[in-house]
């Protein structure tokens, strides 16, 4: 058994030219093809030093289309657009397993609807009383008693000072 297939007729023989020798495949020579061998493992089969050797297939070319960028951030992968779901709609959506995933979750009522003019916005703090909010200095310290027309110092002294104590009570 030689390595080399038997010559092509000649169909112009003044312009008879060399062919390269070729190896043999699988599909020319039938003697050649191994029981047993699983159809397409190999685009042929080769005699080296009286051995018979598959011949592998060739090496793709990966480079046929330039490759794009599929990826998408953290922020878009959890802010996309996703469809109203629920636990117990029909025909949801199949997505990759998460726990907080939204078709896993019970469905909700919608939120009410507020009057067209009606406003939510409220000015007040619940921790803060109001019961002298506006009330001024003036108010404060004036009680309405008549002009004190004592002249001693000492005594309007003292009885300035028990009215602070009250008041600061």
């Amino acid at each position: 058994i030689s390595a080399l297939p038997s010559p092509a007729p000649e169909r112009h023989p003044a312009r008879r030219r060399e062919r390269p020798a070729t190896m043999q495949k699988s599909h020319s020579e039938p003697f050649l093809h191994p029981k047993n061998s699983k159809v397409g493992s190999a685009t042929g089969f080769i005699v080296v030093a009286g051995t018979i050797m598959a011949r592998p297939h060739g090496k793709r070319n990966n480079m046929t289309a330039p490759v794009r960028f599929d990826a998408v951030s953290e922020a878009q992968h959890h802010f996309r657009e996703v469809p109203h779901c629920y636990a117990s709609m029909d025909r949801k959506p199949l997505t990759a397993y998460n726990p907080n995933a939204p078709r896993s979750r019970l469905a909700l009522e919608d939120a009410p609807v507020p009057l067209k003019n009606a406003s939510a916005i409220e000015f007040r703090d619940p921790h803060c009383v109001h019961k002298r909010r506006f009330v001024t200095t003036q108010k404060n310290h004036y009680t309405g008693e008549t002009a004190d027309l004592r002249s001693n110092p000492g005594m309007i002294a003292e009885s300035t000072r028990v009215k602070r104590m009250l008041a600061e009570k």
